[in-house]
């Protein structure tokens, strides 16, 4: 197939593509009981992006899809109060949280394909993670009084210091790993299927 993805145009068109279908898998969710929700690749297409055109575009992409989450979870903002507050969710939660994904551009220059596309989208999840864990802890730290702990958590980790931590890490960790474990293997799949079906070089310079 010959396609030139490397013009301005195509990559305007492939990206606004990509993060449409983003949103429209995210819609797709299991909630879990405990909070928090899993996708089916919802990510992957912002980790294709980025691989193919580099961490500013990647970031660019992925923060336009971290606009779009937070209007649709507006009502997450009904949860707490005070401009500091908001401005946390806003980023820690939404854009900030979501544009981390673009930073999975990192490893695109590695040889083989899949392990670029693998290990860009890990470390996009992981930089995501943290953005939660960091709201966990300051945003919604309250919710951890009422927060009945799995009982694998040893007390230690739950006196009033670290409860808040404790509670971040768990409650992110329930649904982020398997949303990373997706998105790393949906990563590598459909990365290497994109790259060899449309030739793509990640060293050919950008056209008009």
């Amino acid at each position: 197939m010959d396609i030139k993805t490397n013009t301005k145009n195509f990559r305007l068109v492939f990206s606004g593509l990509m993060v449409a279908i983003a949103t429209v898998l995210s819609l797709f969710k299991f909630e879990l009981p405990f909070g928090g929700s899993i996708t089916i690749f919802s990510l992957v297409p912002l980790v294709l992006v980025a691989q193919m055109y580099g961490l500013g575009w990647g970031f660019l992409a992925a923060t336009v899809y971290g606009f779009i989450q937070m209007v649709l979870g507006l009502d997450n903002f009904a949860y707490v109060s005070g401009p500091a507050a908001y401005a946390m969710v806003f980023l820690f939660d939404y854009v900030l949280a979501f544009s981390m994904m673009g930073l999975s551009a990192v490893t695109r220059k590695i040889q083989s394909r899949s392990v670029a596309a693998a290990l860009g989208a890990l470390l996009g999840c992981l930089l995501r993670f943290l953005c939660h864990f960091v709201s966990g802890c300051t945003v919604w730290r309250e919710y951890a009084q009422g927060w009945e702990a799995p009982a694998f958590i040893s007390d230690g980790l739950l006196s009033p210091a670290l409860l808040p931590y404790t509670y971040s890490f768990t409650y992110n960790c329930i649904y982020m790993v398997p949303e990373t474990i997706l998105t790393v293997i949906g990563s590598a799949i459909f990365c290497t299927i994109l790259f060899e079906v449309m030739k793509i070089d990640v060293n050919a310079k950008l056209e008009k």
